[in-house]
């Protein structure tokens, strides 16, 4: 989460936001966790009406944030993100790559993991996307996912491919300085 904080941050000031952006900027988000911490405080409403109350908090507070930058800034903003889109789409083929060739995966098998991923990016953005979520559903979901991406992966590597693919994922996130998840 402290990533994501610093690189928005970071990004914020790629936008040469002036004086007068930077405290509407503040009071909006000052304001809207003003009203969320309000509304998660409300344990007099359903369920479904938190959901249905929060998802029009944020659509508000987005639309807020929205008429403070500029047309430019906007464009800057929808660029970079295009931008980080592709990015992503190289990182995510020069992985299956690396895979193919370290695993020594057919064409068959590149294929299937490929449209895995394809899928499981359609799946993972229709989750984020959806308002009806709670961000614990959101996460519950998610994790769900990933789950099933692994028994997926399963599916198409041989016995001798994944016992390689989950020693040389290790070593990976061993280099990343990040946290290593159980082997299940």
């Amino acid at each position: 989460m402290a990533m994501q904080r610093h690189s928005r941050t970071g990004g914020m000031q790629k936008l040469n936001l002036t004086d007068d952006q930077k405290k509407q900027m503040k009071a909006a988000n000052d304001d809207y966790r003003k009203q969320l911490t309000a509304l998660q405080g409300n344990n007099s409403i359903t369920l479904g009406e938190y959901k249905k109350q929060l998802a029009t908090l944020q659509k508000s507070h987005k639309e807020q944030v929205g008429n403070i930058f500029t047309a430019e800034q906007k464009k800057m903003m929808a660029d970079r993100r295009e931008d980080g889109k592709k990015r992503m789409q190289k990182m995510s083929s020069a992985g299956i790559d690396r895979m193919k060739q370290s695993l020594n995966l057919s064409d068959d098998q590149v294929t299937k993991i490929k449209a895995q991923r394809e899928e499981l990016h359609t799946k993972m953005t229709a989750i984020r996307t959806n308002s009806n979520l709670l961000p614990e559903e959101k996460k519950a979901q998610m994790k769900q996912l990933f789950a099933q991406q692994k028994d997926n992966l399963k599916s198409v590597l041989t016995a001798d491919q994944l016992s390689k693919f989950e020693s040389m994922r290790k070593e990976h996130m061993g280099h990343r300085g990040g946290f290593k998840q159980e082997a299940k």
